[in-house]
């Protein structure tokens, strides 16, 4: 495969300053910086140009808030990869009714190679190979060299940790290859790289990750400046999720325990580096519903975050980089973007107060007052009609969202009404709060994108994963003490205590499940989920994976996903038309019923819990007499045939695009997918072993 045979010639400017809650403090080695990759060996003997290189890098690659692409896996927003789970409603190229061939294919494998198009994976490997071919032959200090590398070192394995847990096996290539054919020195031939195996892959990245370990810093000097880069332990914590990855059912059929073993001594180190030398820890939010648990994701210096992606919110469009998760959350009648609908299944899977599922628990789930008596977590992942969801310039703006309709008929029959909001329909009555700053800027000079100058960061990589991984590779081996021990762990920062919900007795498949249970709490909208269903090939239950964990599959079986619309009771009120005018619990409108007034009503996540309890005793009373809970089934679509969740195996592992087969004549299609001549794929991403079931 013709891999990096483009030299990057342009001058790009790469805008960055993070400001920190109070203060000043950014991470300016991410300001405005030019990609040198190209230029003359000067920069390899100068460590401001080489930094400025690095830095580059740093900038091209790392996870960002928004889409998926070549570069940019999930980071928790409404794309392809979410939006094949039960988090986000929507058809997607995984889960939709038509078959993806490798003509159609989303190709992550490449991107472009385009010098003007900063978004290819494989132009960002020749940077780095460019730069580690040749660091060592300027004149900096061994000190400088190193922590250059070790920079680079983590990125090029983190290119690669994203095709290999992808594709599979890739071409491996760690030097820059001669982009001139024709020139007396090279031949075409020699750019046309074969697909190393999956495991010579996993070796390669795990050698990168180690290299980077050995040349980071736990820590690094003068955080005002560095704050933001990669460290040891970040590089420690990302060879044990590739660890993880490679031992799970994806790719681990015969269940070797050796990989499991390996996952977990990896993910235990990074763990041990992070707590005792890398000044990081799980967050303590033991009080007031996790209220600190909510804002450790939109504090820069979070001692939670081990891979941080940092922004600001700054307006100048030469050094913007906003984060846009605020503005895409908040609703849209305090001018925001109209808000992320949570689907029933997410808010009806999360544990009552005592860790129990709804159903399994001794506290009754009643699915109209759904917010009662629910783990900690939920008040933070989730805002919903009467509750407070503060932001910096009215900290007690409450949700309203329920919805009234023209007649009786209308208002059970599932689809948006006439919203409190004021503003246009509503899929569901329940938003996603997490991850939003209950002090976010609100731009009130501006007609609409108020929150859009976010800088709150992004957690690619935190403690509460590692700390997940690190029970689940337990349990992989066999060591279900250990393996319970961490997972308490996640649940006691949030106030649980005793056994948090879970038997003494938790073992095996059922420990393991658990496990996964728990990830999908913790790391709920954080882009994690798509790729947990991938390693443990969940969503049917072809494999067995699903029957072992207790999990409820969720293609081939009619699944969709739903809104929940919290309706007026027709027979207290309804209207055909909308407007704050017509809102039957709002006393400033004409046909206000006088029965329920919504303004002495606001749950507090903050409160007291002596405050909390007589919250919860009004609310229930609102929705008790006025409301009724009513199921959208408009969430994934009203074409006809009807749409259903329909995964099929071979997605798993993705294809390779076929216009990238046709210019690299030695890769190998994967199994399960055809080439670029209409052949069945032969290259076998497991190694030995059968693929598909």
């Amino acid at each position: 495969m013709k891999i990096d045979n483009i030299i990057h010639k342009g001058v790009g400017i790469v805008a960055f300053s993070a400001i920190f809650l109070l203060g000043s403090c950014s991470d300016d080695f991410l300001r405005e910086k030019k990609d040198y990759n190209g230029f003359n060996d000067e920069i390899y003997s100068n460590f401001s140009m080489a930094q400025a290189s690095v830095d580059y890098i740093h900038r091209q690659v790392e996870p960002k808030v928004g889409g998926v692409s070549a570069l940019n896996g999930s980071t928790g927003s409404a794309d392809e990869f979410s939006k094949s789970t039960l988090e986000y409603a929507g058809s997607t190229q995984f889960v939709g009714l038509a078959e993806i061939l490798s003509s159609n294919v989303n190709c992550y494998f490449n991107g472009s190679n385009d010098p003007a198009n900063n978004n290819g994976v494989w132009l960002n490997v020749r940077r780095c190979n460019l730069f580690l071919d040749n660091i060592d032959k300027g004149t900096l200090s061994e000190e400088e060299r190193n922590l250059l590398k070790g920079q680079v070192y983590f990125w090029r394995a983190w290119l690669y940790y994203r095709l290999v847990t992808t594709y599979g096996g890739v071409p491996i290539i760690k030097s820059a290859q001669n982009p001139t054919i024709g020139d007396g020195t090279i031949e075409e031939s020699t750019l046309n790289v074969e697909r190393s195996s999956t495991d010579d892959c996993v070796t390669f990245v795990c050698e990168d990750l180690d290299n980077a370990a050995s040349l980071l810093p736990s820590v690094w000097a003068d955080p005002s400046v560095n704050y933001g880069r990669v460290t040891k332990g970040a590089a420690m914590a990302l060879k044990g999720r590739l660890l993880l990855f490679y031992a799970s059912p994806l790719f681990n059929r015969s269940n070797d325990k050796a990989r499991w073993d390996a996952a977990y001594t990896a993910n235990k180190a990074a763990y041990d580096e992070l707590t005792t030398n890398g000044d990081r820890e799980l967050v303590g939010a033991t009080s007031k519903r996790a209220q600190d648990w909510e804002k450790m994701f939109v504090n820069p210096l979070s001692k939670e975050a081990v891979l941080i992606t940092l922004y600001n919110n700054i307006s100048d469009d030469q050094f913007k980089f906003n984060n846009s998760w605020e503005q895409s959350a908040r609703p849209k009648d305090i001018k925001g973007g109209g808000g992320i609908a949570a689907t029933a299944e997410m808010v009806d899977l999360f544990p009552m107060a005592d860790g129990k599922k709804p159903g399994e628990s001794s506290l009754s789930y009643d699915p109209l007052k759904f917010y009662k008596d629910r783990d900690p977590r939920f008040y933070r992942t989730f805002a919903f009609n009467g509750v407070c969801w503060p932001y910096n310039t009215n900290k007690t703006y409450t949700v309203w969202n329920y919805q009234w309709f023209k007649d009786a008929a209308a208002a059970v029959e599932g689809k948006p009404g006439n919203s409190a909001l004021y503003d246009g329909d509503v899929s569901s009555s329940i938003f996603v709060r997490k991850r939003t700053d209950p002090n976010a800027y609100n731009t009130s000079n501006l007609s609409s994108g108020v929150f859009s100058q976010s800088s709150s960061p992004y957690m690619e990589i935190r403690m509460a994963e590692v700390i997940l991984n690190v029970a689940e590779a337990a349990c992989g081996k066999g060591d279900n003490a250990t393996a319970l021990t961490f997972l308490k762990y996640i649940r006691e920062r949030v106030g649980y205590t005793g056994d948090c919900g879970f038997s003494s007795t938790l073992a095996g498949d059922a420990l393991m499940g658990a496990i996964l249970y728990e990830r999908q709490i913790e790391l709920a909208y954080e882009g994690k989920r798509f790729d947990d269903m991938r390693r443990w090939l969940l969503w049917d239950d072809s494999f067995g994976t699903c029957t072992r964990l207790g999990v409820e599959p969720i293609s081939g079986n009619q699944t969709r996903r739903h809104g929940i619309i919290l309706a007026v009771k027709p027979e207290l009120y309804t209207n055909s038309k909308a407007g704050k005018d017509c809102d039957p619990f709002n006393p400033e409108a004409s046909e206000y019923l006088g029965t329920s007034d919504r303004t002495k009503i606001s749950l507090d996540p903050d409160a007291s819990d002596s405050d909390w309890e007589n919250q919860i005793a009004t609310l229930d009373n609102f929705y008790e007499n006025n409301l009724n809970r009513v199921v959208n089934d408009q969430l994934d679509g009203t074409s006809t045939p009807t749409f259903y969740i329909t995964h099929l195996n071979k997605y798993y592992f993705l294809g390779i695009k076929q216009n990238v087969l046709q210019n690299s004549i030695k890769l190998q299609q994967n199994i399960g997918w055809t080439d670029y001549y209409g052949s069945g794929g032969t290259f076998n991403p497991i190694g030995n072993g059968s693929l598909l079931p």
